[in-house]
């Protein structure tokens, strides 16, 4: 957890649409997401979901959650493990979204509540571990 420096961080720069992207691992699979603060958890497309090794047909859409996008359903699911680069946190809370509801996955605050720290500060988004 410690690096000889200090804590881990981690910094994401802001993309041209203004939307932070980290390149999350989600069961040991490479998953862009967009960091959203808003979000109470992480919250995948069902295509994510499916390749981090997620049953999607089994899940049950029951859970009502607002989007960009208008409201939705989504499915309750644990994740083994979430990482940004060295900052790795085990048994995570997420949502499937329905299929068509995201464009993209979100990394909500189910991952980033369970860092040191977060803060964003012009372009960039720094996270610590």
């Amino acid at each position: 957890e410690q690096s000889p420096g200090g804590p881990v961080e981690i910094k994401i720069r802001k993309r041209l649409d203004d939307h932070f992207t980290a390149k999350a691992e989600v069961n040991g699979i490479s998953i862009p997401m967009i960091v959203d603060t808003g979000a109470s958890t992480i919250v995948l497309r069902p295509e994510d979901a499916k390749k981090a090794g997620i049953d999607v047909s089994k899940l049950s859409f029951t859970v009502p959650v607002m989007t960009a996008n208008g409201r939705t359903v989504a499915a309750r699911v644990r994740l083994d493990s979430v990482a940004i680069g060295p900052l790795q946190r085990e048994d995570v809370d997420a949502l499937v979204a329905e299929p068509k509801a995201l464009t993209e996955s979100l990394l909500g605050m189910s991952f980033l509540g369970r860092l040191r720290s977060y803060e964003f500060s012009g372009d960039f988004l720094t996270l610590r571990g």
